[in-house]
């Protein structure tokens, strides 16, 4: 599927679920924020992923489901990939889908508050802006 495609599947939750892993979220947030910008990507993935999860039968709760610090980190650490220049290549090749744990412990990333709302890392400083919606920080 074209980074277009993907970003349409989430949108109208009509997104194959074998589509719906690290690659495909990384590429959906390509094409919206090449589209939309980070600020109302994090917006629309706010709306889209619960409904697209709930399609694929993913509960959204504490436990599973949308994670609203994920989202923002991988929103945010597009933005800036793109920003810098970088291809969906070369961003697709640098952001494993541990490299949060650069920035957070374990425990605080996988907890429940972090899952619901955005919680700012302990680990380490991100080295881009946390897009948040309309709030912007550093």
């Amino acid at each position: 599927m074209t980074p277009d495609e993907l970003a349409e599947g989430l949108l109208d939750a009509t997104l194959p679920q074998a589509e719906w892993r690290h690659a495909g979220h990384l590429t959906a947030a390509y094409a919206l924020v090449t589209r939309f910008g980070p600020e109302h990507t994090v917006r629309l993935c706010r709306a889209c992923i619960p409904p697209l999860n709930a399609a694929h039968g993913v509960a959204n709760s504490a436990v599973g489901g949308y994670h609203e610090t994920l989202t923002i980190c991988f929103v945010s650490a597009v933005a800036d990939a793109i920003a810098r220049g970088r291809t969906l290549v070369e961003i697709l090749a640098s952001l494993d889908r541990d490299i949060p744990f650069r920035w957070w412990s374990r425990e605080l990333l996988l907890s429940s508050d972090a899952r619901r709302q955005w919680v700012a890392p302990d680990r380490a400083p991100l080295p881009f802006p946390a897009w948040q919606g309309a709030v912007v920080t550093r």
